[in-house]
């Protein structure tokens, strides 16, 4: 993020890899409602993909641990994927079931709302973990969120940690957060959706984000940092709580947004920044991305944010 890329900047993520199905409508359908949609685009996404490819085209050393279906869309994944350099050693193609989908609606206002069906990302265990222990201990980062289930997360942060790697989480889907995850957690990346989940406190205004961000520290995370969209970000660790205004853009598709800014955040950190620095450099991925219809094809690459910030 800085202009330099080093060695030594090695993230490994572990996470859901999908095929996106994205809808584009004026407007999101109530209940029982039937809308005329203006445009259908196929691409690739889920969690951990995208921040395996945001992570990527922002110049950091990749590998990505998951499963994908024995089907067109596993392959044209794993295509994906190692066009835009990222390790795909530790991918399975699951025998079963098909690569994960998302159904994703998005309105002329860029709010989008989405269905997913975990296919093979359901099928990705501890032991295929395991099996990649060792591109987990040579990382200096290990990402995770919680499209696949929660027990591939604990034992890829067990391993990050017994290796002295940095944990970042996703909290997504809220409901599979444990205790012990979060125990395992240096830096956990909530929205306001999720972190009201988390600590069963809503976020409305700049006090609540504090109290909030304090409250999943209580459950055991070092540092959290909390998205709030247009409102921002806020940060909070031993130091205390700061909040960095969101950048002003028009937004167009918010979609992967929030994948965009975790993956830039994970670099800027494997890359020795501290996490104030990080989430501002984070910010700008973010801001980016939403001025661009997609998930993965709106990530931007180093050049593209090294442009941006000079302008």
């Amino acid at each position: 993020m800085n202009g330099h890329v080093t060695e030594s900047r090695r993230i490994c993520v572990i996470g859901s890899a999908n095929v996106d199905l994205t809808f584009r409508t004026p407007r999101l359908p109530l209940p029982g409602e039937t809308l005329a949609g203006r445009s259908l685009h196929q691409g690739m996404g889920g969690k951990g993909a995208n921040q395996a490819v945001a992570a990527a085209r922002l110049g950091a050393n990749v590998a990505f641990v998951a499963r994908v279906g024995n089907d067109a869309f596993g392959t044209q994944a794993l295509l994906g994927y190692q066009v835009e350099g990222i390790n795909t050693s530790f991918i399975q193609k699951d025998a079963e079931c098909p690569t994960g989908t998302a159904a994703i609606l998005v309105d002329d206002q860029a709010e989008n709302c989405i269905i997913v069906v975990a296919g093979a990302n359901a099928g990705l265990t501890a032991d295929d973990i395991k099996a990649a222990s060792l591109v987990i201990e040579q990382a200096d980062l290990v990402l995770c969120q919680l499209e696949t289930p929660v027990d591939t997360a604990i034992e890829a942060f067990r391993i990050a940690r017994a290796a002295g790697a940095l944990t970042v989480l996703t909290p997504a889907p809220v409901a599979l957060v444990t205790d012990e995850l979060l125990a395992l957690c240096d830096v956990c990346v909530p929205n306001i959706t999720e972190i009201a989940a988390l600590v069963n406190y809503s976020v409305e205004n700049h006090d609540d984000a504090v109290r909030a961000a304090a409250l999943l520290r209580e459950r055991g995370v070092k540092r959290v940092v909390l998205t709030m969209g247009g409102k921002g970000v806020m940060v909070m660790d031993d130091a205390g709580a700061t909040h960095i205004p969101a950048m002003k853009v028009e937004a167009v598709d918010t979609t992967g947004a929030g994948d965009a800014f975790t993956a830039a955040l994970a670099v800027s950190l494997a890359d020795g920044f501290d996490l104030r620095a990080a989430a501002r450099r984070a910010s700008i991925v973010a801001a980016i991305s939403v001025t661009r219809i997609g998930t993965q094809t709106a990530f931007p690459s180093l050049r593209e944010v090294n442009n941006w910030t000079n302008e």
